[in-house]
């Protein structure tokens, strides 16, 4: 019993969020493993906050024969695809078709992007599947990536770290790149590295030599899309990406920025804009709450 048992605003806020990864680094599981973990947080008391299972597309014919030995049904999948989303997309045809026979949708992709070109290639090919996410590198220019986007009606994706410090881009940077969202009232999710609440320093990886590194914490990602919302500055959101006080983040239980809780149309507006993040793990970041919230 987590997020029931926590203040309000918190589950809330995570209704829906965590898209299970369980097939990515750092956890890699093998299909089995990760079909029965889903199945079990489908059926956890945290369930509210658990979003899509998250495939690639060369996997999806193969999750879904393992889902049917499972006995499951009415799944929801985000396909991942790779550097020919068009081909990809038309071999998955009769893979969706057959998944709807068990109630379950196959109704969110996702596709790295480089170029303006590339967002309208991704956009034609999924057409009317279901939504997109292009993933956009915070590092690079980003501006006519998002506006792009935008022109098409898809979301963006961003990756927020991966298994090396050098994976984890930096607080201003990704500051940068939630205003440039912010302004356009562009959705999007974030991917990688958001396993915990609160900003730290963890192991990268489930390996017993894992190298520790500064990761962000999720927590901090929503209050800062909340300060990217209401226009406050730059320097702002750079430091509440970076706090890792507790008390400063969630004050009294709610997010909040500093050190007051955020009203209730400041919390509904962060998930209007934010879909959610990836994470191999579901249970980390729900097990690693209450202590976060509750200081």
């Amino acid at each position: 019993m987590t997020l029931p048992s926590l203040p309000p605003s918190v589950p809330a806020l995570l209704a829906g969020a965590i898209d299970y990864a369980g097939l990515f680094p750092p956890a890699s599981l093998g299909m089995a493993e990760a079909v029965t973990n889903y199945a079990a947080y489908r059926a956890s008391a945290d369930r509210a906050a658990l979003g899509r299972f998250i495939v690639p597309a060369g996997r999806l014919e193969e999750c879904l024969d393992e889902v049917a030995r499972a006995g499951e049904s009415g799944w929801r999948f985000s396909v991942t695809l790779g550097a020919d989303p068009v081909g990809e997309l038309v071999r998955l045809v009769e893979a969706a078709a057959a998944a709807r026979t068990r109630d379950h949708a196959v109704d969110s992709f996702e596709a790295k992007v480089t170029a303006p070109a590339e967002v309208e290639r991704l956009a034609r090919a999924v057409g009317a599947r279901g939504r997109w996410y292009a993933e956009v590198a915070p590092g690079e220019p980003f501006v006519a990536m998002l506006d792009a986007i935008g022109h098409h009606h898809g979301r963006a994706k961003l990756r927020m770290g991966g298994v090396t410090p050098e994976a984890f881009p930096e607080a201003g940077v990704v500051a940068r790149f939630l205003v440039a969202l912010a302004v356009r009232q562009l959705p999007f999710k974030a991917t990688a590295g958001l396993h915990h609440p609160i900003r730290g320093v963890y192991r990268l990886t489930y390996r017993p030599d894992a190298i520790s590194g500064p990761m962000y914490g999720y927590l901090n990602l929503f209050v800062a899309i909340a300060l990217a919302q209401a226009g406050a500055p730059l320097s702002d959101i750079e430091h509440a990406l970076v706090e890792t006080d507790p008390n400063r983040l969630v004050p009294g239980g709610t997010p909040g920025w500093p050190g007051r809780p955020f009203e209730a149309d400041a919390l509904a507006r962060i998930r209007t804009q934010f879909d959610g993040f990836g994470s191999c793990s579901f249970r980390e970041p729900i097990d690693e709450l209450p202590a976060a919230v509750t200081r």
